[in-house]
């Protein structure tokens, strides 16, 4: 049984599909329900039983000088403490059974000065949390046999702010491409091999790691 946050679209339904493709039922957690079902859906098709959740998985991106403490709460509630509160419940049925896998998602924005990412002030340090949240749980819950581990996705062709990336070319695109080397932006699938490798015996030998999945943008 696989749980996928952030499922309507984007990567969050790439992970859908892969667990599904690689025989797992799938619970789809969204904000849209209309969006979680047509995943849920398509995980049906694949053979596999699916159920599709409603949950707040949205995001508000703010500069430090225009940000309120709402939007801190909102920002770090939604990318921190959204990732704490599945990982807790879904511990405590692992630990029951000896045995699980998390995989949080992060960002490469988690290993950069918050400043870079002007548009997402909080985002980014909500992101570091993770990276060190999930070394805290590798740790925590090793002796259960749970490994707890992070995909941190680059610049990726979905839905977030606005679809800005999903535009074929153009100043933004082509600036994030001079930034990488592999001079491209992914596409949600592109992460389907490194979600199925964290959630497969392959990598039992892992935990509280955070895996970069960039094109090379950390690397430059």
């Amino acid at each position: 049984m696989a749980l996928v946050t952030g499922a309507d679209s984007g990567i969050g339904e790439a992970y859908a599909q892969a667990m599904a493709e690689a025989g797992a039922d799938v619970v789809c957690v969204d904000i849209d329900f209309v969006g979680a079902k047509q995943i849920a859906d398509q995980v049906r098709k694949l053979g596999k039983r699916a159920v599709a959740v409603v949950d707040d998985v949205s995001n508000e991106a703010t500069t430090l000088v225009e940000s309120t403490i709402e939007q801190w709460r909102r920002d770090i509630d939604v990318n921190l403490t959204g990732v704490y509160l599945p990982a807790r419940e879904a511990a405590k049925v692992m630990a029951t059974n000896r045995r699980g896998k998390i995989i949080a998602t992060a960002s490469i924005m988690a290993f950069r000065s918050p400043a870079v990412a002007a548009r997402g002030q909080w985002y980014a340090v909500a992101k570091a949390g993770v990276v060190n949240l999930i070394r805290a749980l590798g740790v925590e819950l090793a002796g259960h046999n749970i490994q707890v581990n992070a995909i941190a996705p680059g610049y990726t062709r979905t839905g977030i702010k606005g679809g800005f990336l999903k535009v074929p070319s153009g100043p933004d695109i082509e600036r994030i491409k001079s930034r990488t080397p592999i001079r491209s932006l992914a596409e949600p699938n592109e992460y389907k091999g490194v979600a199925l490798f964290l959630a497969s015996e392959a990598s039992d030998l892992m935990t509280g790691f955070t895996v970069a999945v960039d094109s090379g943008y950390l690397a430059w």
